[in-house]
């Protein structure tokens, strides 16, 4: 028990010489647990503190779910205790342990408890520390599960209308597709014009479709695609470099794989052009986008560097999490969390990396299995 006494973390007999601790824990019981075994049961009975010696125990409590018929409250290893809350009120336990692993107890009745504490007043403050870290770590919990709650919420009510604008739009939609396709067949010089706008209108329809699979939390498998990237990159530039004009932004392409690639172009072409609009959001009037290309081992990587401010260290680590936005006044916050799911349903990778002396850099990394 010596390491344990040294560990300035030890748990309830922190400040106590080994010897102490052995002279009042030597006649009492010591408990040999199963892994997987319970050792504490809700609302049962209470009088004793128990004393982890070694291995690992649970604390969860039951909830009214079939589903999610407990949760984890806290995870305890050796030098820990637990049952004080029996001792303090004298009430039935307020939840149940488990063996995690094959562990060791000791059982300290109430009227031990309390004569060590009143001989050795640093035990009693040694649980107090413990049951403070215990609540802290149990409100942490409780943020992330409202914050889970809201986003579920806001993610249902953005998925309803999703449902509702696709229902509306499937009508005006048609409508432009049939007026283009009209207007190419009575005026053969304008094709071109008509087949862009026959694209973009599939690209709305894909774009909400999108947020309500998000929303619903469904995974579409891609449609892979064998992919000439000089021709994929062109289109990107003629979609988007419109939308520059009027900007000093330069906006280049330097593409180093020349064999074809494989995958889902509506898909990966929806992820640039939202990295590609929150790059130029970002930059403001004046700067450079550049989108990189590289090939290896099976691994296709694409690159998009801008060189405004990069991302805020208050949202770096949560930044492709629903709703976490910053800067813009009518952003969702949906944007790069859709992002990395259409990567994810390529079975690829996306990351962001910072650039010095500023800037950001977002990597697509996606699997070329097809090859």
């Amino acid at each position: 028990m010596e390491d344990m006494m040294n560990n300035p973390d030890s748990g309830l007999f922190y400040g106590l010489s080994p010897e102490t601790v052995d002279g009042f824990l030597a006649g009492l019981q010591r408990l040999p647990i199963a892994k997987g075994e319970p050792i504490i049961t809700e609302n049962t009975p209470g009088g004793n503190l128990y004393y982890l010696v070694s291995g690992k125990v649970e604390i969860n409590k039951g909830l009214n779910n079939l589903e999610t018929p407990f949760a984890q409250l806290s995870v305890l290893t050796a030098g820990d205790c637990f049952g004080e809350m029996s001792i303090i009120n004298d009430a039935p336990r307020s939840a149940t342990v488990v063996a995690l692993e094959d562990s060791e107890l000791i059982i300290i009745p109430k009227e031990v408890f309390l004569s060590i504490t009143f001989s050795h007043p640093i035990v009693m403050y040694n649980l107090i520390r413990m049951i403070s870290g215990r609540l802290r770590n149990t409100n942490d919990k409780f943020v992330e599960l409202m914050n889970q709650m809201i986003s579920k919420n806001r993610l249902e009510a953005i998925g309803m209308a999703a449902s509702k604008i696709i229902h509306d739009l499937k009508t005006p939609l048609t409508v432009i597709v049939l007026t283009a396709q009209l207007m190419e067949s009575t005026n053969p010089g304008s094709a071109e014009l008509s087949e862009t706008i026959i694209n973009q209108t599939k690209q709305i329809d894909q774009l909400v479709r999108e947020i309500l699979d998000f929303a619903k939390g469904t995974e579409s498998a891609p449609l892979v695609q064998k992919i000439d990237l000089d021709a994929f990159f062109q289109e990107i530039k003629n979609s988007y470099g419109t939308s520059l004009q009027g900007r000093q932004i330069k906006f280049s392409v330097e593409n180093n794989v020349h064999d074809y690639v494989h995958f889902d172009e509506t898909k990966i072409r929806r992820v640039l052009l939202n990295l590609l609009r929150n790059s130029s959001e970002a930059i403001g009037e004046t700067g450079e986008i550049k989108i990189v290309t590289n090939y290896s081992s099976n691994w296709l990587q694409i690159s998009i560097i801008d060189d405004g401010p990069g991302v805020s260290e208050k949202i770096k680590d949560e930044l492709f999490k629903p709703f976490i936005t910053e800067g813009k006044e009518h952003g969702t916050g949906l944007g790069l969390a859709i992002c990395k799911k259409l990567v994810q349903e390529h079975r690829g990778r996306m990351e962001y990396i910072p650039v010095k002396p500023h800037g950001a850099r977002f990597d697509i990394r996606i699997p070329q299995t097809a090859k």
